[in-house]
């Protein structure tokens, strides 16, 4: 796909202007001034986009001055909002441009960039996390308008893991607290301040499991995953994930504008995902009343338990012998098979973790994990991580999609755990071909 149909397609997704721009590390380099690199963006089709940006070279103005934002706003009065939170923080917003032949703070739309101080949603929560920290601090991960990670090494203590989010993380401070009391390996969590927006965690371990995959530690996980979907909920946690079948159907209708040469297969994706997730739920899914036995006699995999919620290799910090499980943000009570279709997913889209994948299963089930239609969950889970590439805004997105919805269609011919694994890898030629005729390059 050339430039300039890549961006024709991200103006047609998005129904905005300039949103080819902000994907482009070109273009937003040309517009900020200096070299740097989009790392994720967000966006409501006609309302907003919002990407971040890392400079490609570190200045000497210290991590704050390294990372940004620009984003497209509609909205009169959320540009005057933004603008005035920003300068509550002493910060400032640049205005680039407004499409024409509508002026800015009319109602036509308008390119603005900030710092991750000027943030639109989670600035002010940064500044007062700020307040309670001192020593040296290294940005790690920006999710604008969501998320900022940070490695904060006090001037008299160890370093620690640091996460500022728009809302509570009241959610993920009981959910550490239920896995260390239950003695399951993981790292404790606390607030930082009164208003429970920031929490911190202890910098543990080398590398996380995709860094350092190895297939001893993946069965001991999936060990510890079967003796947390085996346990009774508590009933103090009350989150509950969203209806992975709806979440599945979103996706497909959003890919399908993405890759609308790929509407038939994502078609049948859906088709095929609710017909074996919906028998699941007639059979004792949530709100069936039934007893958790779907139909094909997959049983218990939709009794409600609480799990993990984004399980993967990377959420798997190791250090030597010994590992924790982290990021518990999407803990919740759901479906036991949302967790084991995304590890899969995960081993399945990375080629070097395709060795995980059998130890994990075979981990969860000598201990008493319960036998899920693993084919169906990890077609799931490929399927909404669908987006993936196009929102890290990767270059090669259209190759990377098409190769995660031909897993998907591959894994949906998959049956219980322990059919043969078939890695993403071995999809590789047929959406480069896709790819190549639709006139772009394969990867």
């Amino acid at each position: 796909m050339t430039a300039t149909s890549c961006d024709q397609v991200d103006a047609d997704f998005a129904n905005l202007p300039y949103v080819g721009q902000l994907r482009s590390a070109t273009a937003l380099s040309r517009r900020l001034g200096f070299a740097v690199r989009p790392v994720r963006i967000r966006i409501k089709p006609g309302r907003s986009v919002i990407v971040a940006w890392r400079r490609k070279e570190a200045g000497r103005l210290g991590a704050f001055a390294d990372w940004g934002f620009t984003a497209v706003m509609t909205s009169p009065d959320k540009l005057a909002n933004a603008q005035r939170r920003a300068a509550r923080n002493g910060q400032e917003l640049t205005v680039h441009e407004a499409a024409d032949p509508r002026a800015a703070g009319a109602t036509g739309a308008v390119l603005i960039s900030g710092g991750v101080l000027a943030d639109p949603r989670i600035g002010k929560h940064i500044v007062r996390a700020l307040d309670h920290l001192g020593g040296d601090i290294e940005i790690i991960g920006y999710n604008p308008a969501r998320r900022l990670l940070l490695k904060h090494t006090p001037i008299d203590g160890p370093p620690e893991f640091v996460r500022i989010g728009a809302g509570s993380q009241r959610h993920l401070a009981e959910a550490a607290d239920r896995w260390q009391r239950a003695q399951l390996p993981s790292l404790p969590v606390e607030f930082i301040g009164r208003r429970q927006t920031a929490t911190r965690s202890p910098w543990w371990g080398t590398g996380d499991l995709c860094e350092l995959p190895d297939p001893s530690v993946a069965e001991e996980v999936g060990m510890i995953v079967a003796e947390l979907h085996r346990a009774e909920p508590e009933p103090v946690n009350e989150r509950v994930t969203d209806d992975p079948i709806d979440q599945a159907e979103d996706t497909v209708r959003t890919l399908a504008r993405l890759v609308p040469e790929r509407g038939p297969d994502l078609d049948e994706l859906r088709v095929g995902l609710r017909r074996r997730l919906q028998g699941q739920v007639d059979a004792g899914g949530p709100g069936a009343g039934g007893n958790g036995v779907p139909s094909d006699g997959h049983s218990g995999e939709w009794e409600l338990r609480e799990i993990h919620g984004d399980l993967s290799p990377d959420q798997v910090l190791v250090c030597h012998s010994e590992w924790r499980i982290v990021d518990l943000d999407r803990s919740a009570i759901g479906p036991i098979g949302m967790d084991l279709g995304r590890w899969v997913a995960a081993c399945r889209r990375h080629p070097g973790l395709h060795d995980l994948e059998h130890p994990f299963l075979y981990g969860y089930r000598s201990a008493g994990g319960t036998d899920v239609d693993l084919g169906a969950w990890t077609a799931w889970a490929l399927v909404v991580a669908g987006l993936e590439p196009w929102r890290s805004c990767s270059k090669t997105w259209q190759a990377e999609t098409m190769r995660i919805i031909d897993a998907a269609r591959s894994a949906l011919g998959d049956g219980s755990m322990g059919d043969v694994a078939r890695p993403i890898g071995a999809d590789a030629l047929a959406a480069d071909a896709r790819v190549a005729h639709a006139g772009g390059e394969p990867t």
